[in-house]
């Protein structure tokens, strides 16, 4: 400090108080005495070295001699207790200037002077500008002893804010990557003396102590012989199994008595601390450690943060993995057999893998709204998100059970009096069979690519499925299904009362719309092969949306079910002609309706155009709306199922082409509202389609091996020509009958379609088919979807579901409790799914627990089905059961808190030793 700093200080004092004392014990101004007593001279005051005089000498100087006098009363030695001080009085109103290094940096950090020993005791630290200029700009004014060393620490660890969790977050992640990274920066903390700080901030954070370690205020943190030394890999320990036991608590298991519980006991923190080991801390430490149950509130929200913070995730998943494979956690959990005592682990991944095998093994024996429960909870857990096999797992689990639910609905098979009957269960019911299929191999085949679905092959699950879905469904449906067109002779007469055909679309479907209504213009988008429970998918997407209106119809394909006829089928037209020659053509009103071009030609009649959905897709706005601005009627044409489906290299990628599928042609029908001025669009197919996982096998073949006489087109599902062969495994028919061919005017057709599900013996793929008659193939969707106007939107809009709490006012009784909260309405038609955040706050507004996230979609409709309990974690002490806190359920989507419910909280006991 040089000579100026000094007079400015020693002058700044003397202006408030004519006395002032300067201690230097350090002596490191004695040689610069001389100069400083001239330079108090000028100001006129006097330097006394009170050290060489009698204190009585000096007392009776100032207050005797020269009253009025100001005085710089220096030394160098500590000054003596109060009874041997003749000066003492005089210190209490006199000021005190200090110049040591010490009194520097509180000066300059802004501290107060009684914290010059700890300043003294750190000097190592302060020896680097670097470091020093650095805690500087990271510590606030007027802060104490605590805030300083926490600063310090995150000096040495290089965190940028004064943040315990900061600095734990940093060793964390230092920790994750390389263990002996983290272990340096902890020698770099007992390097400056800032080691037993850190692990108090442990302590008081978490609870976390080696009871011995903290027996003396002097012991080494690296004295092994005197205390076990703290480690982080400990209390990653603690922290994850203390996290592991509440969640486990939470799901209703007797952790501390299990036999899980029990071989982990030891690493629980602080609910373990025995008593007599609590009363030989340090008081200081005591009190750290007390109100353990609140303590190990803030550890499971601390690890929960840690967990789901997605730049800190990354370490959380290294060290809990490494953790579950050091105590072997897997074949721990492995005891718990039931998914509700797993349903709120998520500290390790392995809980997950236990609860997938669990279902895998028994699904049938949980109830399809447990079930979907259960995992609609798992699929928003942190290790669906961070391990990329369990989403896609839980998924076709969910899948699985909704058709094994199917299934024990018609455990006794499929009993229907008509065609028509049978028809109307497909489009109302049955065609949730294929849709969860396709769900469930869909999510298999994702599994598949990352060598994942090795569980659900284990269990049988995969094979079981498979099984069910090919010879029990398929099977007995082609067969009740044969059994009703024979008996009504449908082919002889493909008509069913109160469904249209789709030969007559146009007509019935497109023509209305422009005829009687406000309509000018229809968009039409034909997706090759979209099967109808993939449209009622695509629907159902679209209904969950506010401005848009999506309703599900189904029109009788024509037979055969496949591209060419049905395509043709959906043109305007007055009469269509089959025409045999070495191919066959098809014509509406004489016009071939083959190719984009002559389809244009077609739809040219009747003010219409036909369209690629890839052009339609990449127009700008300007030139799709020239496009289409005089054209009432709008063809768009999509493929992407058959496109896949129907080649042999890639059929086994259908069902991914039809989730492809359904996001194409949502944008579509958004881009032809939002930027084509549409506000009608139906979506349709020319046919659906059949399609298996399994290979195709021998029994699948019909004995038909060579293309038949007479034959013009023959494939693996159909065979069109004239003057046909007739026998009992596939039926025949002629497009007069099944697609509405003028034989008049062109030739009759004849046609031949394996019975059920079969395929004619030709070479190449056969798990993806259509051309026969089996309901997949035949109940082509109609979907027809609207824009609303502000009014309809508002009537059309589903509504949340309710949530309110089952008991008023609710009540805490503990620092981790739990609410029971009731989904009011069932998700379906009206209502949707909703999505909570909630917490308690004060009287005063003050959040007093951690935010808790919650889904609320149960389709149930049973009230005690919609239950759900939500864990709730108090942050913080001193709560008072005469106090009324709020309970405060907020909608994610929405910036109002959704409802206010009045909260008791009565901790009887609030510190929990045993």
């Amino acid at each position: 400090m040089d000579l100026l700093k000094i007079k400015e200080g020693i002058l700044a004092k003397s202006n408030h108080c004519r006395i002032v004392f300067w201690l230097d014990e350090d002596q490191e101004f004695t040689e610069q005495l001389t100069d400083i007593r001239v330079a108090m001279k000028e100001h006129e005051i006097k330097l006394i070295e009170i050290d060489a005089l009698s204190q009585l000498e000096v007392k009776q100087r100032i207050e005797l001699k020269q009253p009025n006098a100001n005085f710089l009363l220096y030394s160098n030695k500590p000054v003596n207790s109060p009874t041997r001080d003749w000066l003492y009085d005089i210190r209490q109103y006199a000021s005190h200037f200090y110049a040591d290094s010490s009194a520097m940096i509180l000066n300059e950090l802004g501290m107060r002077m009684e914290f010059r020993q700890v300043i003294n005791h750190y000097k190592r630290f302060f020896g680097n500008k670097q470091r020093y200029t650095k805690l500087k700009k990271l510590l606030p004014d007027n802060a104490d002893k605590v805030l300083l060393e926490l600063a310090m620490i995150a000096v040495l660890l290089k965190v940028e804010s004064v943040s315990f969790n900061a600095v734990i977050h940093q060793l964390f992640d230092a920790y994750a990557h390389k263990p002996e990274d983290a272990n340096q920066l902890l020698d770099e903390l007992e390097k400056y003396d800032l080691a037993k700080p850190f692990w108090s901030f442990v302590v008081a954070e978490f609870g976390y102590v080696e009871p011995a370690l903290w027996q003396s205020d002097d012991i080494s943190i690296k004295d092994a012989d005197k205390a076990k030394q703290p480690s982080l890999h400990e209390l990653f320990i603690k922290l994850l199994v203390t996290d592991c036991f509440q969640a486990l608590q939470a799901g209703g298991v007797d952790a501390a008595n299990s036999q899980f519980g029990q071989s982990l006991s030891a690493h629980i923190l602080p609910m373990r601390l025995d008593r007599n080991v609590y009363d030989q801390l340090p008081t200081e430490l005591q009190d750290k450690m007390a109100n353990a149950a609140a303590k190990r509130a803030g550890i499971i929200n601390f690890v929960a943060n840690w967990r789901e913070n997605r730049t800190l995730a990354s370490s959380y998943n290294t060290i809990a993995s490494d953790i579950a494979a050091e105590l072997e956690i897997s074949s721990k959990l492995a005891e718990l057999t039931h998914p509700e005592k797993l349903l709120h682990v998520e500290t390790f991944k392995e809980a997950d893998q236990q609860l997938l095998k669990t279902l895998a093994k028994d699904l049938p024996a949980f109830t399809r709204t447990e079930v979907d429960d259960w995992i609609t909870t798992r699929l928003r857990g942190h290790w669906s998100v961070a391990t990329e096999n369990f989403a896609p797992m839980y998924k076709a689990l969910k899948a699985a059970r909704h058709f094994y639910e199917l299934k024990e609905k018609h455990a006794d098979g499929f009993d229907f009096q008509s065609c028509k009957q049978m028809y109307a269960a497909y489009t109302e019911e049955l065609y949730q069979f294929d849709y969860a299929y396709r769900v469930f191999c869909e999510n298999c085949i994702e599994l598949n690519k990352t060598d994942g679905g090795d569980l659900l092959k284990a269990t049988g699950l995969v094979d079981d499925i498979e099984r069910l879905y090919v010879d029990w469904y398929l099977h007995d449906l082609a067969v009740d299904w044969g059994k009703l067109v024979d008996n009504e002779s449908l082919l002889d007469s493909w008509k069913l009362t109160g469904v249209n055909n789709q030969q007559d679309f146009f007509n019935q479907e497109v023509g209305s719309l422009l005829s009687n209504g406000p309509v000018k213009r229809v968009f039409v988008i034909i997706s090759d092969a979209l099967r109808y429970e993939v449209a009622s998918e695509i629907g159902q997407q679209i209904n969950d949306e506010k401005r848009y209106q999506a309703k599900l119809h189904s029109q009788l394909g024509v037979v055969p079910s496949y591209t060419q006829l049905g395509m043709g089928s959906l043109l305007p037209h007055k009469t269509m002609t089959a025409h045999l020659g070495k191919t066959l053509e098809y014509r509406a009103d004489g016009l071939s309706v083959h190719g984009l071009e002559n389809r244009n030609k077609i739809l040219a009649k009747h003010k219409g155009a036909a369209f690629k959905a890839n052009d339609v897709l990449n127009w700008t706005n300007q030139e799709g709306r020239e496009k289409v601005r005089d054209l009432e009627v709008v063809y768009i044409y999509h493929d992407n199922i058959d496109a896949i489906g129907d080649k042999h290299a890639t059929e086994n990628l259908t069902f991914e082409a039809a989730r492809d599928a359904i996001s194409e042609i949502k944008n579509l029908v958004s881009r032809i509202i939002n930027r084509l001025n549409g506000s009608r669009v139906i979506v349709t197919a020319d046919h659906g389609f059949l399609f298996k996982m399994t290979d195709v096998t021998d029994s699948d073949k019909t004995s038909l091996k060579v293309k038949p006489d007479g034959a013009v087109e023959a494939k693996k599902r159909y065979v069109i020509g004239s003057k046909l062969l007739t026998d009992s495994y596939y039926w025949t028919g002629r497009l007069v009958n099944t697609a509405g061919i003028d034989a008049t005017s062109g030739d009759d057709a004849e046609f031949m379609v394996p019975r059920g599900s079969n395929r004619f013996n030709f070479v190449g793929g056969a798990k993806f088919i259509h051309g026969g008659i089996m309901p997949q193939e035949i109940c082509v969707p109609l979907l027809h979807v609207r824009e609303l106007d502000t009014k309809a939107q508002t009537k059309h809009a589903k509504q949340k579901v309710g949530v309110v709490p089952l008991n008023s006012p609710v009540r805490i009784v503990s620092n981790i409790d739990r609410i029971q909260l009731l989904q009011t309405d069932a998700v379906g038609e009206k209502f949707k799914a909703r999505e909570l955040e909630l917490w308690i706050e004060s009287p005063e507004g003050m959040r007093v627990s951690a935010i808790e996230k919650v889904l609320f979609d149960s389709a149930s409709e049973k009230l005690d089905e919609r239950k759900r309990n939500v864990s709730v974690k108090l942050e913080g002490s001193g709560f008072d059961r005469n106090l009324s806190y709020k309970l405060i359920l907020k909608d994610t989507d929405a910036s109002q808190s959704m409802a206010t419910h009045t909260v008791t909280i009565d901790l009887a006991i609030e510190d929990d030793f045993f």
